[in-house]
């Protein structure tokens, strides 16, 4: 869980910093860890010194009950992460999996659960990375694809050699903003559709932007008005007139209209098998 991973690199930060007496600023982490009930934020410190940066307590540990069951785990292609977005007020918004949605709550500057902001309830099969502002926050995560056939993703007989036995499902990747708790748009990110099914529209049929049951973890950056998608794809393409399937990654970016835009950093199709994509 990347939170972890946050905290690690953190405690290591400081005690360089301690170490080589150097001053720094100071850096508040997060760290989620979940049980069937609850999500706690722990961080802890492990600098003594009595001097400049060491003499005050720079990372600390936070438990918060979030009022629902959390489901996480640390699979590589079924990722369920918990994941934190910093608030321009000094809290943040928190997210995770639980039963079938994806729930936010918000947090205070002191990790305490603001009461008075209700749990946001958001419909995807699973999601990769947060974006929190004043007004609400911006997810990417999937939704069951549209293309019917097997598990919505159309006729495995179009697929090279025995398809997936048994069936693996097809989903389609989506940027989806709330303002509040009133969602305000939803983006596909990827291609299929009805008329063009994740497995193509035949053996011989175009190429098809997914996501199957490869990996596809992912993360959003923010450049003060539009959102970027960089996530893990599948895609399905013609080869000797049957269909194969590629694992790789994938960059939209997104307006604050929910628009994709034509932004010349954004990409198709980047690096073949590509199997992380956590890092922006």
């Amino acid at each position: 869980m990347r939170l972890y991973h946050a905290l690690m690199a953190t405690t290591v930060a400081l005690v360089a910093v301690c170490t080589t007496g150097i001053d720094a600023g100071g850096t508040t982490t997060t760290a989620a860890r979940t049980t069937t009930t609850t999500t706690a934020a722990r961080t802890a410190t492990t600098a003594t010194s009595s001097s400049g940066f060491c003499a005050k307590p720079r990372v600390r540990i936070t438990e918060v009950n979030v009022g629902a069951a959390v489901d996480a785990n640390e699979e590589e292609a079924a990722l369920k992460v918990v994941a934190i977005s910093a608030l321009p007020s000094g809290g943040s918004r928190i997210a995770f999996h639980s039963g079938g949605n994806v729930i936010v709550r918000e947090l205070d500057a002191n990790d305490k659960l603001v009461a008075s902001s209700p749990a946001v309830k958001v419909p995807l099969h699973d999601f990769g990375d947060i974006h929190a502002d004043k007004n609400g926050f911006v997810l990417l995560g999937t939704k069951p694809a549209q293309g019917g056939g097997t598990l919505n993703c159309g006729n495995p007989s179009n697929m090279c050699g025995s398809p997936p036995n048994p069936p693996v499902p097809c989903y389609d990747m989506y940027m989806v903003r709330y303002d509040g708790a009133i969602q305000k748009w939803a983006t596909k990110l990827t291609s299929s559709s009805k008329t063009l099914p994740p497995y193509s529209s035949g053996k011989t049929g175009p190429d098809v932007y997914m996501i199957w049951w490869y990996a596809h973890h992912g993360r959003i950056a923010y450049d003060g008005t539009n959102w970027a998608a960089y996530f893990g794809a599948a895609i399905s393409t013609s080869e000797g007139g049957c269909i194969n399937i590629h694992q790789g990654d994938r960059m939209k970016v997104v307006s604050p209209t929910g628009a994709i835009t034509n932004d010349k950093d954004a990409f198709d199709w980047g690096c073949s098998h590509s199997g992380f994509e956590r890092v922006t």
